[in-house]
């Protein structure tokens, strides 16, 4: 069977392939024109747009490339010279050791400094300070000289004549009175019907207070809580009408409970200008003590009212109430209630020797005079 022949348009066309080409050609072509042309306008628009250099610029150029052309005659001298052996290396390496142990040394010298520094003005501002607390407290001295210099001397008070009393001892059976003496008033003190409302009050209670009850031969011992016994006693009426307050105190360290009356300082009392006037508290006083054929009056003194107690006792010699007297300014009267035993609460501290406290003089009792 005799083959086909092909026709011709069964053949590649390659028409367009080649206009795509040219035109892409052309615009290649163009696009460089265009550059070419932009740069040579750029080029000729920074040529004409740079200022000429001065003579000055000129001359620094100048110097600027002789400069390099020596630094670069020096590198290539050094470059031709021969590197160096190991032992100079080595000995240049020892050398920056010693360089910078020794700038190691500096900078700890150079902190050393800088502490000094601040320790030096510290101290000149202790010292400056110092100093102006020292002219302030001469300043003030001067001061207290100069008033001093303007006060006139003080004149002496007229002493006050009071005669050592000729003392006898008190009766067993006497009933004591106090009379506490202490800026210029006397107040008239009575312990006898605060321990009797006391000891009433005890026997009703005295169940609810007790703690423990110890066998002994005799009388078996008691011991009451002092805490309950004070607590019960801080509102208790105590038929005082003198103002005074009345209370119930306990001490830690100690197995018994005091009665403390203390009067009223200001108010309480009565004052010197009127100690003999009738009805006064103190002649009321002295009337019922005179009427006790046991009674007699304490005067305890503070020694600012040495004149009060002059003349309060003026008016007892004169009513025969056996008296006597003592210096004291305490401002309260107290009496400890040796019947009742009540619980320590701490045990009070040993001597630092742990020695027993050796025995003391017998405590002077009050005389009359």
């Amino acid at each position: 069977m005799a083959r086909r022949k092909k026709s011709d348009s069964e053949g590649i066309n390659l028409d367009s392939l080649m206009d795509a080409l040219t035109n892409v050609v052309a615009v290649l072509i163009l696009v460089l024109i265009l550059v070419q042309a932009d740069v040579t306008q750029k080029v000729q628009k920074f040529l004409e747009d740079l200022l000429p250099a001065t003579p000055e610029e000129v001359i620094a150029s100048q110097e600027r490339v002789e400069e390099l052309k020596e630094k670069n005659k020096r590198i290539e001298e050094m470059m031709k010279e021969d590197a160096p052996s190991p032992e100079e290396i080595e000995e240049e390496t020892r050398r920056l050791a010693l360089l910078e142990k020794s700038t190691r040394e500096s900078r700890a010298k150079l902190a050393e400094l800088d502490k000094l520094r601040d320790l030096e003005k510290k101290a000149r501002e202790e010292r400056d300070a110092e100093s102006a607390e020292t002219v302030a407290v001469q300043d003030e001295i001067a001061k207290l000289e100069a008033l001093l210099d303007e006060t006139p001397a003080p004149k002496p008070d007229t002493p006050t004549v009071v005669n050592i009393p000729n003392s006898r001892p008190i009766p067993n059976d006497a009933k004591i009175y106090h009379a506490m003496v202490l800026r210029g008033r006397v107040h008239i003190i009575d312990p006898y019907t605060p321990l009797e409302l006391f000891e009433e009050e005890f026997k009703k209670n005295r169940s609810d207070w007790l703690i423990e009850r110890i066998s002994q031969k005799g009388a078996d011992k008691y011991i009451y809580d002092g805490v309950k016994i004070a607590k019960h006693f801080e509102n208790f009426d105590w038929k005082n009408s003198r103002g005074q307050r009345i209370e119930i105190r306990t001490n830690p360290t100690s197995n018994r409970i005091q009665l403390v009356i203390t009067p009223d300082l200001e108010k309480g009392g009565t004052p010197t200008g009127e100690l003999a006037t009738p009805g006064s508290g103190y002649s009321k006083a002295a009337v019922v003590i005179s009427r006790d054929f046991k009674g007699i009056l304490l005067f305890r003194v503070s020694p600012d009212s040495f004149d009060t107690y002059l003349e309060a006792r003026t008016l007892a010699d004169k009513a025969n109430i056996p008296a006597g007297w003592e210096i004291n300014g305490a401002p309260f009267y107290s009496v400890t209630i040796d019947d009742i035993e009540v619980k320590r609460l701490e045990e009070p501290e040993p001597r630092p020797d742990n020695t027993p406290r050796p025995p003391g003089p017998p405590p002077v009792k009050p005389k009359l005079d």
